[in-house]
């Protein structure tokens, strides 16, 4: 090969296009650098890591890819083999040579206070929680890198916080949904909410009456929303609703686990309040750093730390389970090898089965059809296995049959940041003719259903004004996506629709009623519930979204001190779930903002219930010793 370094360019996670520098001797790869600041922070962060340094170690592009990341897997081999041709090499020769070989690892055995099974974002708080209990703890984590989902979340958690909401002024609309949601008939409404939902109406009764413009929120908004944001009939006509104690004990608990968060080193974003798709209200605590990587590398970084025993690559099999009562894990670790945890209490935060197609097909009771090629917005590792675990302990399982699909994911790749993804006061949503179709405010199902209705395939329309309220993104990630075609970009409306393949003028009409509702605060087609920004200055971007498969609401059943609970609601000893694995608090559908609340404020509750309970065995124990 001719010596030198090589500027190439690799394919990323999503839309992402890496930079990379390969320095080349005759017959040597020396050096491989990834500028990765393009991809999605935490979800490919041991690619970068680990590749490099087996191609450099072995001198062979046969390199198995990262579990969960194989597109940044096969980037970095596609990158390597890019500078290799253009040095006169042969790509294929060095596809060809041996692998890294890899050593059968020993069996290994650990005791400890609390195992958590599952190293996202409800896992790290498990551990970070039993850690300030003064208690040991052991994650496991089937991938190569902690952070399951979490990584890949938006960012904004969900939690009532009056005295900084009413900083901000009102959007126009969101009085409107106020006073339709206080008139709510009493008896649409399920018993045991009855009573706050009085409250609640008293308390929006007085805020309209005060004549008031700023953003109103509460603890018992929050709750209502929750409950009938969830209320959902399935296609048996099974109806389901939130349980009154999960629910209530998730909005009286976020705000400190924004707290606790903050304490720990998160940063948030004070100066604007927002929210996720599909969220009904903008309670979204948002943090600085992009997405949920802003959680997952304090958490992780916390817990290290301060003496958390952290085993990733380590596939948890089964309980142990002895009298009736979960006394630890059997493990597998990369290399084969058996891996045995002894521990007082086991944690399940595993996640649900959003990435398991076949397993959601099995479970759906809430839509007509799951394609067998649908996406999915989830993680790789997202594939039920804590449903498993559970089960072997005979834990009960509640509302399995509720899939989330979210509507705004990217048609190839179910990711959820390509293209302007902004907050839902700002979408505009078209169908393939260029009419609107849904209320853009609704939850996630009621955007799903009505795409589905539309042909599945949709675009979000934006202008330069409404893209700079855009999630984490850059100008140069839209300039690249434009580029590979994957978002349309034009200076004129007519110009947009065309490439989009729309009749201008439908287009063209469509836009000029919804800037004449946005003035007017006031949706007469679709009842938006609020209202932010018109569409009107050049350049105008369409984004193409599909519905991908994003949350599964079911899961085992717990209480709220997240006990996990037989089907006698008997509490199963020794084992606790928090996050997606359990079920029974968003019911039919979850608000968007409510996965990081549940998972901050369960992940912590778990740990505090199990570090209690050891703490009650020990001073019964001692007590009888002496």
């Amino acid at each position: 090969m001719k010596p030198g370094t090589y500027a190439v360019e690799a394919k990323g996670h999503g839309s992402s296009f890496m930079p990379m520098k390969v320095t080349l001797s005759q017959n040597r790869i020396e050096e491989i650098t990834v500028d990765s600041s393009g991809e999605t922070k935490g979800v490919a962060d041991e690619v970068f890591k680990r590749l490099p340094e087996q191609i450099i170690n072995n001198q062979t592009l046969n390199v198995d890819a990262v579990s969960g990341a194989t597109i940044s897997s096969h980037g970095v081999v596609d990158g390597v083999s890019q500078a290799i041709k253009e040095a006169g090499g042969d790509p294929e020769e060095w596809a060809n040579r041996p692998k890294p070989s890899t050593d059968a690892g020993q069996d290994e055995e650990y005791n400890t206070d609390v195992v958590v099974i599952g190293a996202g974002g409800a896992g790290l708080t498990a551990a970070a929680r039993t850690i300030q209990n003064n208690k040991k703890v052991v994650v496991l984590e089937k991938y190569p890198q902690i952070g399951g989902n979490t990584t890949r979340a938006g960012g904004p958690l969900n939690a009532a916080e009056p005295e900084w909401q009413n900083q901000f002024k009102a959007l126009s609309g969101e009085k409107e949904s106020l006073e339709k949601l206080a008139q709510t008939p009493i008896d649409e409404i399920d018993p045991e909410y009855q009573e706050d939902f009085k409250k609640l109406q008293q308390q929006i009764n007085e805020y309209v009456e005060s004549g008031a413009d700023y953003l109103f929120d509460s603890v018992l908004l929050h709750e209502i929303q929750t409950y009938l944001g969830g209320k959902r009939t399935d296609l048996n006509g099974n109806e389901i609703h939130g349980n009154y104690a999960l629910v209530t004990e998730l909005v009286n608990n976020v705000l400190d686990s924004v707290k606790w968060l903050t304490d720990l080193g998160v940063k948030f974003d004070r100066s604007d309040v927002t929210m996720p798709v599909g969220a009904l209200w903008r309670r979204g605590h948002k943090p600085v750093e992009p997405m949920g990587y802003a959680f997952i590398h304090v958490l992780g970084d916390w817990i290290e730390d301060h003496g958390a025993t952290v085993l990733t690559e380590t596939r948890a099999t089964h309980l142990i389970i002895e009298n009736s009562k979960v006394t630890g894990v059997v493990a597998q670790g990369s290399n084969g090898s058996k891996i045995t945890i002894h521990a007082q209490k086991v944690i399940l935060t595993s996640g649900g089965f959003g990435a398991n197609t076949k397993m959601v097909q099995k479970y759906n009771t809430y839509w007509e059809h799951i394609d067998d090629d649908i996406a999915t917005t989830n993680s790789p590792a997202i594939t039920g296995d804590g449903i498993a675990l559970g089960k072997e302990a005979g834990a009960d399982l509640v509302g399995m049959g509720f899939i989330q699909l979210m509507p705004v994911s990217d048609p190839k790749t179910g990711e959820l940041f390509t293209g302007i993804q902004t907050p839902p006061e700002n979408f505009i949503m078209v169908n393939q003719k260029g009419e609107r179709f849904v209320n853009e405010f609704a939850e996630r199902d009621t955007l799903a259903q009505a795409a589905i209705a539309n042909g599945t395939l949709f675009y979000l329309i934006a202008d330069d004004k409404i893209k700079k309220t855009a999630y984490n993104t850059t100008e140069e990630s839209l300039e690249a996506q434009v580029e590979a075609g994957t978002l349309l970009k034009a200076d004129t409306l007519e110009e947009l629709a065309e490439k989009a393949g729309m009749d201008p003028d439908t287009l063209v009409n469509t836009i000029k009623k919804y800037n004449s509702y946005v003035d007017a605060g006031n949706d007469p087609e679709f009842g938006k519930s609020a209202f932010n920004l018109k569409c009107e200055v050049a350049p105008f971007y369409a984004t193409p979204r599909k519905p991908a498969i994003h949350h599964t609401m079911g899961g085992l059943k717990i209480n709220p001190k997240a006990q996990v609970l037989g089907e006698k609601d008997q509490v199963i000893p020794g084992l606790y779930a928090a996050g997606e694995v359990a079920g029974g608090l968003h019911a039919g559908n979850r608000l968007g903002g409510n996965s990081l609340a549940d998972i901050f404020t369960f992940g912590r509750i778990a740990a505090d219930t199990a570090c209690s309970e050891i703490e009650d065995t020990d001073a019964v124990s001692g007590a009888s010793q002496h």
